[in-house]
């Protein structure tokens, strides 16, 4: 696990500015404290900061290979590296390290953007290729590497965070409207943008090119799901059980110790249970929750689940307190606007860990393609929903969820269920701030866009496949790579701790992808075939538990605690949101929240991330 960064004049071929490197890869030394390396060759320069996890002596970045014509630096992991190492080998390429780095290298040496393709990992990497002038930046499939590049058309800089780009004094610290209005509708921004006018994050599975005086954009992974058609659900069962058990075992590999985030649900709990049937010894664990009776704590379960395992537990409670002291920093730590509340305590519980082990695997990831969120029911049986005449869901339904003042997921299905058209319809689903809000909310200079287009990216891949199996091929790609994994990556990071996800391996997602929705939805329950295949593991009421997450109780904080703090925050003079929003609208939904008359949370919180935000990384820059 490392930071990659470099510059390439790739316009002008002026020569490399090998201080401004430095500069750039001082700025990610969080992640990677044990090791530095830099690579000058004219108008290129790379460097990279280490956080050692495989060959922790040989594995020293840059690394070359065909006699130092390719180099590459390399943020993350690749589990099958071993296979690929002995499969090259035979081939006849020579290995100088033990590394999975080197085996990245080799592999694109032999097979170019197919090899890149066959990497099972997570990550973000530079190849170099001296002779022909290339350089080739690329992201894992499903983006749980970040990879950022800013590009003026004569020199790109790159960087595995933002902060390494903006370590350029000459690039702009401007705000993208387009990126704002996205944020503001879907609480995160969606790949390639950022909320900096400018700087671009890498798509998911995707190369940027650059030859020749070119820029490009290269798909090098695509793998539309074929839907299984003729296997039973005891036989998927049965395969998928082996599948999930080797993902996990292959993530465990590294020559440091390795936990686990402990969460007490489904998805940790069976990660957890296969590292201690593979471990040699007990497994760390680690949990966060909150003071008090709210009742999305977790911590009773995990400790529960820990106990069953033999688990070494360790936990932590966090304050309303701690919670609304950290948001400035958490906003710091993002770089990005993601306003989902877990980031916070996912810090937290972070910090803990990296005083145990450096690496942890993580049960994120599973809910995305086997259906575990509420409105993967809605798609599941929105059909029925759209069959019923248009004047009763008009002139009856939608008035009546309409009434109901905190049914926040009730009204955005009706909203979206409605919609025939798969892409606009996705889009609704994951709207937390809709137009209408928006435009009330929005000054000169900000306007509504249509969030239906980064939607649609992902979802014409699969528009021949049924509407659930299409929302979780976007939903892996789209809000998981953009949010969840985004500040998963990043609040990780902060604190030099690796955090892998096996129910994204590369294997068992094109497994889970090909298996049919009945068999993820059944009735009243989601991730129903995931239930029966990890049930060797996981106990009954585990099993019978509903999805907690890593909820938080900020909605009561917003009536009550935090309620006056947020107010001065965002109607202070001088603060981003009376620039660039109405304060008559803000001070509104402040009151609709705190009364009890509309649930207002989600909005809520995405003003205050975006003031947080603003204040850190555009405002006062210095303080980032």
């Amino acid at each position: 696990m490392c930071g990659i960064t470099g510059i390439y004049h790739y316009g002008t071929a002026a020569p490399a500015d090998a201080a401004l490197v430095r500069a750039m890869t001082a700025a990610i030394r969080h992640r990677g404290p044990d090791d530095d390396g830099y690579l000058t060759d004219g108008p290129l320069a790379l460097g990279m900061r280490r956080l050692s996890i495989i060959d922790l002596e040989g594995g020293h970045q840059p690394i070359s290979a065909a006699g130092g014509a390719l180099s590459i630096i390399f943020n993350g992991e690749i589990y099958n590296y071993r296979e690929l190492r002995a499969e090259l080998a035979a081939l006849g390429h020579r290995f100088a390290t033990a590394s999975d780095t080197e085996a990245a290298l080799h592999a694109y040496q032999r097979w170019g953007m197919a090899g890149l393709a066959r990497l099972n990992g997570m990550y973000g990497l530079a190849i170099w290729d001296a002779a022909a002038r290339r350089l080739v930046l690329a992201r894992d499939p499903f983006g749980i590497k970040p990879l950022y590049y800013h590009d003026d058309g004569r020199m790109l800089r790159f960087g595995s965070e933002i902060r390494a780009i903006l370590a350029d004094p000459t690039v702009p610290r401007a705000v993208d409207p387009v990126a704002l209005d996205q944020f503001f509708a879907l609480t995160f921004v969606p790949a390639p943008r950022t909320a900096f006018a400018g700087i671009r994050k890498l798509l998911p599975g995707h190369a940027l090119v650059i030859e020749s005086g070119r820029v490009r954009l290269e798909r090098f992974y695509q793998v539309i799901p074929q839907l299984f058609t003729d296997r039973s659900e005891d036989g998927l069962v049965e395969e998928l059980r082996e599948r999930i058990r080797a993902a996990v075992t292959r993530q465990m590999v590294a020559d440091v110790p390795v936990g686990v985030m402990l969460r007490g649900g489904v998805d940790s709990s069976t990660v957890a249970a296969i590292m201690t049937e593979v471990a040699a010894g007990p497994v760390k664990s680690f949990t966060v929750g909150f003071e008090g009776q709210f009742a999305g704590n977790e911590l009773a379960a995990a400790r529960d689940m820990a106990r069953r395992l033999g688990a070494e537990h360790h936990e932590m409670v966090m304050s309303r307190a701690a919670f609304s002291a950290f948001l400035p920093d958490a906003a710091r730590h993002m770089e990005e606007p993601v306003a989902t509340p877990s980031t916070l305590p996912y810090y937290h519980v972070c910090a803990l860990a990296r005083r145990h082990v450096k690496v942890v695997l993580t049960g994120q990831g599973a809910d995305e393609p086997f259906a575990g969120y509420a409105r993967h029911f809605g798609e599941r049986y929105g059909a029925l929903y759209r069959a019923l005449p248009a004047p009763l869901r008009a002139g009856v339904i939608t008035p009546a969820a309409a009434r109901l003042p905190r049914a926040l997921r009730l009204k955005r299905a009706v909203q979206s269920l409605g919609e025939p058209d798969p892409a606009t319809r996705l889009a609704g689903v994951y709207t937390a701030m809709d137009a209408p809000l928006r435009r009330r909310l929005y000054r000169d200079g900000l306007r509504v866009t249509d969030i239906t287009e980064p939607v649609a990216r992902w979802q014409k891949d699969v528009a021949g496949l049924d509407g659930l199996s299409q929302m979780l091929y976007v939903d892996a790609r789209f809000s998981l790579a953009d949010n969840l994994l985004l500040y998963g990556d990043k609040m990780a990071m902060a604190v030099s701790l690796e955090a892998r996800v096996p129910f994204l391996d590369l294997e068992l997602m094109a497994f889970v992808e090909r298996i049919p929705p009945a068999l993820k939805v059944r009735g009243r329950t989601g991730k129903h075939i995931l239930r029966r295949a990890v049930s060797i593991w996981t106990p009954p009421e585990v099993l019978r538990r509903p999805k907690l997450g890593f909820e938080t109780p900020l909605d009561g904080w917003l009536r009550g605690a935090l309620q006056a703090e947020v107010r001065d925050r965002l109607l202070a003079p001088g603060a981003a949101c009376r620039e660039y929003l109405e304060p008559a609208v803000i001070a509104r939904l402040l009151d609709e929240h705190r009364t009890g008359r509309h649930n207002h949370w989600r909005p809520l919180f995405n003003l205050l991330t975006f003031e947080l935000w603003h204040d850190a990384w555009v405002r006062h820059p210095e303080s980032a």
